[in-house]
Parts: C-alpha cells; sequence; structure tokens
C-alpha cells in the first residue's frame, strides 16, 4: 500500500505538469470556447487531478486486493463442491453488475457536473477579479442569482443517480445474508441425497462469502472509479489534441534571410469566437524591422 500511494502521488504531480505544458500549447482560439474558459482549466487541474489521485493510490492496492481475493475465493469454492459454488455466482454476477452500472453512472455524473462546475467557477473568478465593478453597478444579487441557479442545476443533475447510488449499496448490504440463506438450503438438500458432506459446507460457504465481501469493498468504491475514469479521459483528450497552431513544434519552413520585415497585402481578420464578424479588411501595411505599429479604432 505505501508503494501504491508513492507511485499515486508521482503519477498526479506528473499529470498535472503534463496538464499546464498542454493548455500552454494550445492555440488562443481554443481558450474562446465556454468550456475552456479561466475557471473551467483551474477546476479541470484540480479537481480531475483529484479525481484520479483519489483512486491512484492506496485505493488502488485495495481494490486489486480485493478482486484477487474475490477470484481466489470463488476458485477453491469451484475445487470443494461446484454445486454449491454455482449458488454463489448467482449473486456475484449481480454484484458485478450493480458495480458496472454505479462505475458507468459515476463517470456520466463526473462529467456532466464537471461542465456547471466550470461554469460557476468562471462566474465566481470573474466576480472575484472585477469586485469592485460588482460593488458599483450593486450586481450583488443578480450574481448571486446566478451561482444558486448554477448550484441547483447540480441538485437536479444528481439526485437520481444518487437514488441509484443509495439502491446499490443496499443491495451489497443484502446481497450477503440473502446468498447465505440460499447456500445453507441448498446444501441441505445435497447432504440429504448423500452427494456432500458436512465438511465442505462449512468450506464453501467460507470462501464463498470471502469472495463476495471482497468484491462488496470494490463496490462501495463504484462511484469513485468512475469519477476517476471520467477524469483520467478529460486528461486523455487533452494529451491527444494537436493545436491548430503548435507553438511546441519545429516543422514548418525556416526562413534562411528573415530581417523582421512584415508586409500585410489585402488581409482579411477575423476573431476565431466570432467567425462572422469581419474585424479588418483588405489590410494593407507594411512593417520595417524595429518598427512598432498599433492598431487603434476600427477597420473594414
Amino acid at each position: 500500500f505505501v508503494a501504491f500511494g508513492v507511485a499515486g502521488a508521482k503519477l498526479v504531480s506528473r499529470i498535472r505538469s503534463k496538464a499546464f505544458a498542454c493548455f500552454l500549447r494550445q492555440e488562443v482560439a481554443y481558450f474562446d470556447r465556454p468550456e475552456n474558459s479561466s475557471g473551467a482549466i483551474c477546476t479541470q487541474l484540480s479537481s480531475n487531478a483529484a479525481a484520479i489521485e483519489d483512486m491512484a493510490g492506496s485505493r488502488l492496492g485495495v481494490i486489486c486486493q480485493a478482486l484477487s481475493l474475490s477470484a481466489f475465493g470463488y476458485l477453491l469454492g469451484l475445487f470443494f463442491n461446484w454445486q454449491l459454488t454455482i449458488i454463489i455466482a448467482i449473486p456475484f454476477v449481480i454484484m458485478i453488475i450493480a458495480t458496472i452500472i454505479q462505475i458507468r453512472l459515476g463517470s456520466w455524473l463526473k462529467t456532466q457536473s464537471d461542465l456547471i462546475r466550470s461554469q460557476a467557477s468562471t462566474l465566481a473568478v470573474e466576480v472575484m477579479t472585477n469586485m469592485r465593478t460588482v460593488k458599483q453597478l450593486s450586481m450583488e444579487y443578480e450574481v448571486s442569482r446566478q451561482y444558486t441557479n448554477m448550484v441547483d442545476q447540480l441538485l437536479i443533475l444528481s439526485w437520481k443517480p444518487e437514488v441509484v447510488f443509495a439502491i446499490a449499496i443496499a443491495l451489497y448490504w443484502a446481497i450477503g445474508p440473502l446468498a447465505l440463506g440460499l447456500l445453507y438450503w441448498r446444501a441441505l438438500i445435497l447432504v440429504e441425497n448423500n452427494e456432500l458432506d458436512m465438511s465442505d459446507i462449512v468450506m464453501v460457504s467460507a470462501f464463498g462469502m470471502f469472495a463476495l465481501e471482497s468484491l462488496r469493498v470494490v463496490g462501495m468504491l463504484a462511484r469513485r472509479i468512475g469519477a476517476s475514469l471520467a477524469a483520467a479521459h478529460a486528461f486523455f483528450d487533452l494529451f491527444d489534441r494537436t493545436p491548430t497552431i503548435d507553438n511546441g513544434s519545429n516543422k514548418g519552413q525556416e526562413l534562411s534571410n528573415f530581417s523582421g520585415e512584415t508586409d500585410f497585402n489585402q488581409v482579411k481578420f477575423v476573431y476565431p469566437s466570432r467567425p462572422t464578424v469581419l474585424v479588418l479588411n483588405k489590410l494593407q501595411l507594411s512593417i520595417k524591422s524595429g518598427q512598432r505599429i498599433a492598431l487603434v479604432g476600427m477597420f473594414k
């Protein structure tokens, strides 16, 4: 567990550094999108990295231990008596299905919640940065209303998944006694037919319940596993994205005689976020080396 903790801390540190470096590589148009605002980027660097850190440390060791113990207990149960072990397989499969549903639902909830949280973080950053303007215009109530609406959206989004998570947790705690009762009922039939020894009942029951209890540990962490997978998917998308203008690339034409002179001949300029709005139309300008030029006002 110590090794998992150290490896997880180093992994998260590298992910944060690489993610920030990837953000710096993106073109300016990338940051004009609402989902890539300053608040959204800060949220991604903090919450997504924290979600990965939540599972990449010692909890990953707990999950690996629980899965290996579940497989070990189930295989030993098959060795002693396959008929009783098949009985254990029914709740075993039910718990696996419930765990997969929780992971998928947790991943979806994490993705959708981050979109709303990024908007709320962007609003909070803008308000704190421009607090003087907010005070002068008496916009405290309006800003509070917008932020409250975003929090309410999170509540509306999460209450149905929370009900599913609660049902799954109740299932994890209830399925053990039910499986044990079903196991003893089938074992009694086998003993009456002289197909099973009494000693094997104890062994199969012990290993079967041991496998279920170990799998329940994974099920209780399924929601966090889903959130970690969603965070990892977001980072992978960022790492795999190729910027339109890659400032870290050395590819392209290299000018042998570059003096710093720039000539604009019938050039049109638009903002990436507003491609239909023409900012500069048929710009004709020559800039000499060492010369400073400022474009002020409206140009068409």
